[in-house]
């Protein structure tokens, strides 16, 4: 399956902040509240930032905005919220710890290609 030019460019943005682990579910046919959510790991709270800020970057230029984010200044968790779209940047510690992942295994991996060639 390809991603999409959205999806595609929300995962070049975390890719160019050195995201680990990228995962996209479709969570379309399990979740009432949202489509895909996609999980990233930083190695710090500085870096979970940066990747937040490059996909906040990447969506304004397509003119969306989140419909909320949290988590910017502890910068351990951000999750962002663009509706049918939410993205949770977290470091390993928590990402471990909440185990979201599980929470939604019912939902359909996304395969990222190895490169994306999308203008950010």
């Amino acid at each position: 399956m390809v991603l999409d030019e959205r999806l595609a460019s929300v995962v070049e943005a975390a890719r160019s902040k050195k995201a680990a682990r990228i995962r996209l579910l479709d969570v379309s046919r399990v979740a009432s509240f949202a489509d895909t959510f996609a999980f990233m790991s930083g190695s710090s709270d500085r870096q979970n930032r940066a990747i937040a800020e490059a996909i906040f970057d990447v969506l304004k230029k397509h003119g969306e905005r989140p419909i909320s984010q949290e988590g910017d200044i502890v910068g351990e968790w951000i999750l962002m919220d663009y509706g049918d779209l939410i993205i949770h940047v977290m470091d390993e510690n928590k990402r471990h710890y909440y185990k979201l992942e599980e929470l939604w295994k019912e939902g359909v991996e996304l395969e990222l290609p190895a490169d994306i060639a999308v203008q950010l």
